[in-house]
């Protein structure tokens, strides 16, 4: 009679289940301590990045609300894309149908919807007959955008206010305030939650 040796599979013992399980553990602690922070921080310059960009569209947002489309300046190249108001404001605006430099003098505008005017090298039309709102004084703006030291959630988005006040410059140094009561400089400082802050100056003529 011949015997047959048979050999059957072993599988981890014990011991060799802890000692595997303990190297993945001494492993994954000396990984983290040298990358866990860099993981856990990697999405930062993307949410800062956002907030950012958040704080610029409030900024835009209060430019448009104040002036809906810039006055007409001598001497300024303009393209078939641009709208201008009267430097004089009549409660129209006006495109550039024929691309070119304004002249030193303001035209005088026209006020029958479709009407076009010559302007040095420009030719400007009156695309709508439809008035336009009467724009913004600075006061309104101001007591929009919120009072100083206040965190802000409205029409023009999230923010805090860290300067809305009127202000002037005497040989080109802001004095941070307006002693004189002319009103026609209005200085804007925002603030989002990571700290970052936008400024802007509204000039009244």
């Amino acid at each position: 009679m011949r015997l047959e040796s048979r050999q059957h599979a072993r599988g981890f013992t014990l011991i060799e289940t802890i000692i595997t399980l303990t190297v993945i553990a001494v492993l994954a602690t000396m990984i983290f301590t040298y990358f866990g922070e860099a993981f856990l921080q990697s999405v930062t310059p993307v949410t800062r990045l956002k907030n950012a960009a958040a704080l610029q569209r409030v900024m835009e947002n209060i430019t448009a609300d104040y002036n809906v489309h810039p006055k007409w300046r001598s001497g300024t190249v303009y393209t078939n894309t641009n709208y201008v108001i009267p430097a004089s404001f009549n409660g129209r605006y006006y495109k550039c149908t024929v691309a070119g430099t304004s002249g030193a003098i303001e035209p005088d505008w026209p006020l029958n919807s479709g009407a076009t005017k010559a302007d040095n090298t420009v030719t400007w039309t009156l695309t709508e007959s439809v008035r336009l709102r009467v724009l913004l004084s600075l006061a309104t703006l101001k007591t929009r955008i919120g009072d100083e030291g206040t965190d802000q959630d409205n029409s023009y988005g999230k923010y805090n206010v860290v300067r809305n006040r009127f202000t002037r410059f005497v040989s080109d140094t802001d004095q941070d305030a307006d002693a004189g009561g002319a009103n026609k400089i209005l200085k804007v400082t925002l603030k989002n939650e990571n700290g970052e802050t936008q400024t802007a100056l509204f000039v009244s003529d």
